[in-house]
């Protein structure tokens, strides 16, 4: 019998690969996301002057290259940036208070905090729904001393400083953030 110049092809297995997702979350699942377990790590580093300085040298040369603006002023959120970083709270650079703001509430799901109600670790913010430049602030409690004085750390002192949420003499603060556990 004569051979069929054909080959006999085989069955080949499917290989099994592994896809990974390249969104950040599924829609229907919330991330899962503990920056609680993280605010103690920034108080502390916050609270220290030559960490804090540390963070806001990083944030002057980001500032002036993203705009060329000169620290101190307008500096606030990316302080906050690289405070939030050095941490271990994935953030990105944020330039903008209201934008940072935005971020941590919606992005990393932390919950607003009514005016008297901070505590050590909260972010307290000045922003209304709409920027405004020149009044926006963003800056991190460090320790409450009553429902209205607090030390905090932000952009304009190169140390922990005080500030008082009604404002005196600043612009007043409209709600805190806290990190979700």
């Amino acid at each position: 019998m004569p051979r069929s110049t054909h080959s006999v092809k085989r069955p080949v297995k499917a290989r099994k690969t592994k896809v990974r997702s390249t969104r950040l979350f599924d829609a229907q699942e919330p991330p899962m996301i503990n920056d609680q377990e993280k605010i103690a790590t920034l108080i502390k580093q916050a609270s220290d002057s030559t960490q804090l300085q540390g963070a806001q040298s990083v944030a002057a040369r980001k500032l002036l290259d993203y705009d060329g603006e000169i620290f101190p002023s307008d500096g606030c959120a990316i302080t906050l940036s690289v405070l939030l970083q050095n941490a271990g709270i994935a953030v990105p650079d944020t330039f903008m208070a209201i934008e940072l703001a935005r971020l941590l509430e919606n992005g990393r799901l932390w919950q607003r905090v009514p005016v008297g109600q901070q505590q050590a670790g909260d972010i307290g913010s000045t922003c209304g729904t709409e920027p405004h430049h020149g009044t926006d602030h963003v800056y991190l409690v460090l320790r409450k001393v009553n429902n209205d004085e607090m030390v905090i750390a932000d952009n304009q002192a190169r140390e922990p400083h005080f500030r008082y949420a009604s404002g005196v003499g600043k612009t007043p603060t409209r709600y805190f953030l806290r990190a979700s556990e």
